[in-house]
């Protein structure tokens, strides 16, 4: 282990200030739907305290992405058209993008590629989620998708630091790519995942989630389900090159959440071969 290395990015987690934030009124929705007796106008007056949010939410709203057919002109519309749970997976598409469309050097990713990867995986993992009847956590997933790998954008320069000998301590002892970077750094990029949605106070499923999203078999089990998914839907998208970096080549997929979710190779491979039209789907929210 690189001990000079695990000090600096000590260092960098604990200076808030060095870690990516996210808009207040984000993590404030997200916190909101978790309770089931909230009203959507309190989560209207909420997003239209922030106008950036409410004028992006309004063009979202009529993407075809996530469009019913009908223009949305306000917020209060927009909910009772698409639900509070899908105006939550609109937010955090607007607050996520600045956040991982970028370059993540270390890595190998091209510019706008993490956010792509985020994008799929979150349409995947709702799918699934919808696929195996759990619409009940359906948007939690497709959010957990989204900013599975969020950690990178930190540990970014230091991998690029350290790659020759995260990768040789991979192929040496036959590990992940994330138990190398642990190996050498001191942190895999899954454990800054967490302690950054910890300092945006995000709910402790989507802790779990990009926390155990590599490893769904240490996933709490009242989380597992929601891993799992994630898990599936990640290396879904590495096995069709979408966002693969440097460590692409280190994904498969965990017999743990094949088990977890009893998804079948037929169903797995549908949703492989729909991927094509799943990035259609997703085009313009790129």
């Amino acid at each position: 282990m690189h001990a000079h290395i695990k000090q600096r990015i000590e260092s960098t987690i604990n200076n808030i200030a060095a870690l990516p934030t996210i808009p207040e009124v984000a993590t404030k929705i997200l916190n909101m739907v978790n309770d089931p007796e909230v009203s959507f106008k309190a989560v209207a007056e909420e997003i239209s305290k922030d106008q950036t949010m409410t004028t992006n939410i309004l063009k979202l709203c009529n993407s075809a992405y996530f469009s019913k057919g009908k223009e949305i002109s306000s917020v209060d519309r927009a909910i009772v058209t698409l639900g509070i749970k899908e105006i939550t997976n609109i937010v955090m598409v607007i607050a996520a993008k600045p956040i991982l469309n970028r370059a993540i050097i270390g890595y190998d990713i091209g510019r706008g590629e993490l956010w792509k990867q985020g994008l799929l995986v979150g349409t995947i993992s709702k799918k699934i989620a919808l696929l195996k009847n759990r619409k009940d956590i359906s948007d939690v997933v497709f959010t957990g998708g989204i900013i599975h790998n969020v950690g990178k954008t930190v540990l970014a320069v230091f991998v690029q630091n350290t790659y020759n000998d995260i990768l040789n301590e991979a192929d040496t002892k036959n590990i992940t790519f994330n138990e190398a970077e642990k190996s050498i750094m001191g942190y895999s990029h899954q454990e800054i995942s967490e302690k950054i949605l910890e300092k945006w106070n995000f709910p402790p499923v989507l802790r779990a989630i990009v926390r155990y999203y590599a490893e769904p078999e240490n996933a709490p089990d009242t989380y597992k389900s929601e891993v799992s998914i994630v898990h599936l839907a990640n290396t879904i998208s590495t096995l069709a090159g979408i966002g693969i970096g440097s460590d692409g080549l280190y994904h498969q997929i965990n017999k743990s959440a094949l088990d977890t979710l009893k998804i079948s190779n037929a169903e797995l491979e549908e949703l492989y071969t729909r991927i094509p039209e799943t990035i259609n789907q997703i085009r313009d929210l790129m």
